[in-house]
């Protein structure tokens, strides 16, 4: 039997070594198989819960491919060994992050999970300035599929009040300890 066509929206981070270099190899994986796909602009992010590490880069990528959510996120975490991310502190530094943000059906309805394994949407989307700002450079006007917010006024609501900065925007360019200007 043939998986069904998924659209994904993943979450990509990076703030150990040449982040640019490692988003651009995490995307050009990820889109391998892809029947199409766009990718959201690149911000240079402030780091949330766990302060003492470097500045993020991090961008949104939606990806319509055949897999199921389960491969999609498992995928993603074999990436993430790849690049040589160990898990030791919580939330710390790493060279890459993968996070299954949504899923959208080939009808175009976003899935719901509640499985400790593969919760969707991701559980703190709705919460983080650094995943709603990219997110919103490609879906600003669809729902939040528990919450029925678009993700534009999600972003607009946002708690989080941590420093995001588009790069290339203003003058700033990112040198890996946060935005610089030219």
């Amino acid at each position: 039997m043939k998986t069904a066509l998924h659209t994904f929206y993943l979450g990509l981070g990076s703030n150990l070594g040449d982040r640019a270099a490692l988003l651009a190899r995490a995307i050009e994986r990820l889109t391998a198989e892809a029947t199409e796909w766009r990718c959201a602009a690149w911000y240079a992010t402030a780091p949330v819960d766990y302060l003492a590490q470097p500045w993020f880069l991090n961008t949104v990528l939606e990806a319509t491919i055949r897999l199921t959510p389960a491969a999609m996120l498992a995928r993603g975490l074999a990436l993430e060994a790849e690049f040589g991310r160990v898990r030791i502190t919580p939330k710390g530094a790493r060279p890459l992050d993968v996070d299954l943000l949504l899923c959208r059906t080939a009808a175009g309805a976003f899935l719901v999970s509640d499985d400790p394994a593969l919760t969707l949407p991701h559980p703190r989307l709705h919460r983080r300035r650094f995943v709603l700002t990219p997110l919103c450079d490609l879906i600003p006007d669809a729902r939040h599929p528990r919450l029925a917010r678009t993700f534009a006024a999600l972003l607009a609501e946002c708690p989080d009040d941590s420093l995001v900065y588009r790069v290339g925007d203003n003058g700033f360019n990112f040198d890996g300890d946060g935005p610089t200007t030219a």
